[in-house]
């Protein structure tokens, strides 16, 4: 935990996490910002980050055979984990080329084996969703993602509905009671971002018990 929270306070430090007034691409209005793309710049933090990523997946025991990396601020993320510990990462592309192979995934593809996907900020999980349902359709299975940081907005449950686990080193509300511990921010800020939070929530409960996409997920 005194990991985590050196990084939070780092984070902060670089401009990671802002405080203030910001329009999100939703239209909404946010009193919290993460701009986790300027990691890049930083390598210790960078190596830091992929760190912690990586123990967090050791510590829920998750099992895959390759990694792949949300684009894009995951995808060096990704590359130092694979680079680390040796192994097969995928890259997902944002859109396909038009020429060539065409392909949404590159990398070595074996149909069966388990991806673990690599996420930045996890707000709704449709990026996670969108990404493991293009590996899927490689032939991949997707049971497990690991993601730095969880807005907790409802990404984890609707993942949890599609039959992924998600994985986060810490959540939103960790990193604002850091935050105030360290004196960084005031209680009203951290108020503020609860309360933001609270109203925006994005996960809708589907009808039933689970989805068969979800049950078939999980008898696997």
């Amino acid at each position: 935990m005194e990991g985590v929270k050196k990084l939070i306070l780092k984070l902060h430090e670089v401009e990671a996490v802002k405080f203030g007034e910001f329009q999100l691409k939703s239209g909404l209005f946010s009193p919290i910002y993460f701009d986790l793309r300027i990691i890049v710049s930083y390598s210790e933090l960078l190596r830091e980050v992929s760190r912690l990523l990586y123990e967090r997946a050791e510590e829920a025991e998750a099992k895959f055979d390759c990694v792949c990396g949300v684009p894009y601020t995951a995808l060096p993320l990704a590359t130092i984990i694979c680079a680390n510990h040796n192994h097969p990462m995928l890259i997902r592309r944002k859109e396909a080329k038009d020429y060539g192979t065409k392909q949404m995934i590159e990398g070595i593809i074996k149909a069966g084996d388990v991806c673990l996907i690599i996420e930045d900020v996890v707000t709704s999980g449709s990026s996670v969703l969108e990404t493991a349902r293009l590996l899927e359709k490689e032939g991949l299975k997707v049971k497990d993602a690991v993601v730095l940081l969880d807005r907790e907005q409802g990404g984890r449950d609707t993942l949890e509905a599609e039959g992924i686990t998600l994985h986060p080193v810490f959540t939103i509300s960790t990193l604002l009671d850091v935050l105030l511990d360290a004196g960084r921010i005031d209680p009203a800020t951290r108020r503020s971002v609860k309360t933001f939070i609270e109203e925006n929530q994005t996960f809708t409960k589907p009808p039933g018990n689970s989805s068969p996409e979800a049950k078939r997920r999980k008898c696997e």
